[in-house]
């Protein structure tokens, strides 16, 4: 799968979503650092700008300088002036699994099961409904999204993004897509978490499959059932990944 990403992806519309409080920097920090972090806005990549940031989230621009500055100062993106200047993300900023894995052992469990649960409802009801309206030509682009096994961890999370929001756009509905953008925006970089293991990505890989096959087979019941199984089985491990890291931070530190 290529490299390349545009800011018109749907992965990269749920980046910039409009942010449900207007005029939060931390908020609009927090989101583009996940986002790199995880790899969906790649090393090198030219970050929308400012006063096109504001208006993509809806904050007022100082909002957004403030946030880059946030970045900025994580070593997460460089500015550069003059003619083919602006913001990019900075070298070796993606893929860091220990900021992740802090994001998610600040969630406590009850919250990390409250929005799982919405996520998987409302992407399972996304794949019954893609399976009931889609034709066979719109459901068979779906193959074309999914990354290979040997693509880096990166390009895995954008796809998977991907091609969650491209099914929701099958729904034909654009409050239901509208709806899913946020929870990716939002809560995708949580569920995102475990493709960074290689089992489990070749595992992911089976049950897209076969997701795709029920769409394009016009089985709502069984994409509704595919989906339902893969996501709970991708919250599962998330769980169990966040448990882990609150045992590691409740284990008392050795003095020195």
């Amino acid at each position: 799968m290529s490299e390349v990403r545009r800011h018109g992806s749907r992965a990269h519309s749920a980046i910039f979503a409009p942010l449900s409080d207007v005029g939060r920097a931390g908020q609009v920090e927090q989101r583009l650092a996940e986002a790199i972090r995880s790899g969906v806005l790649v090393e090198g990549e030219r970050l929308p700008s400012e006063p096109e940031l504001a208006g993509m989230l809806r904050v007022a621009v100082v909002t957004v300088r403030e946030a880059l500055t946030g970045l900025r100062a994580q070593g997460l993106v460089t500015t550069t002036r003059g003619r083919g200047g602006g913001t990019f993300v900075a070298a070796g900023a993606s893929a860091d699994e220990d900021a992740l894995a802090d994001r998610l052992g600040s969630m406590t469990r009850a919250e990390l099961q409250d929005r799982g649960t919405q996520y998987a409802l409302v992407l399972a009801g996304c794949a019954e409904l893609a399976a009931e309206r889609a034709d066979a030509g719109e459901a068979a682009v779906l193959r074309g999204l999914l990354a290979e096994e040997d693509d880096p961890v990166g390009t895995w999370r954008h796809a998977d993004a991907e091609l969650w929001l491209s099914v929701a756009a099958l729904t034909q509905s654009a409050r239901v897509t509208r709806d899913v953008v946020r929870l990716e925006a939002d809560f995708g970089m949580i569920v995102r978490i475990p493709l960074s293991d290689p089992e489990v990505r070749a595992r992911t890989l089976v049950g897209l499959r076969r997701l795709i096959g029920a769409v394009e087979a016009g089985d709502p019941e069984g994409a509704r059932r595919v989906a339902r199984t893969h996501l709970q089985e991708t919250l599962d491990r998330i769980a169990r990944i966040q448990a882990d890291v609150h045992a590691r931070d409740a284990m008392p530190r050795s003095a020195s």
